[in-house]
């Protein structure tokens, strides 16, 4: 990642966890998790399987530390998705 892209998404994730302070700590906690991956250079990187997350996924979820598709299986994994009859 280029430094203005770091100095970027550094920002982007100070400016949402000013935005969220004191009411979403599970939020806030996800940025914080973000900026030390920033710092550790995997920012973008999927948590599971190592894949670069989209950067229109990035651009929705700046926090985002999974894929879409490993994310998806995590929530199946926990029962989070709801299926809709159709």
């Amino acid at each position: 990642m280029q430094p203005e892209e770091i100095d970027h998404w550094t920002t982007v994730l100070c400016q949402r966890r000013e935005t969220l302070a004191g009411r979403d700590l599970a939020e806030i906690a996800a940025i914080d998790g973000a900026l030390e991956r920033l710092q550790a250079g995997t920012f973008g990187q999927c948590l599971r399987c190592g894949a670069a997350i989209s950067a229109g996924r990035l651009q929705a979820q700046p926090s985002a530390a999974m894929c879409l598709d490993c994310q998806e299986w995590q929530e199946r994994q926990r029962g989070f998705v709801c299926f809709t009859a159709v």
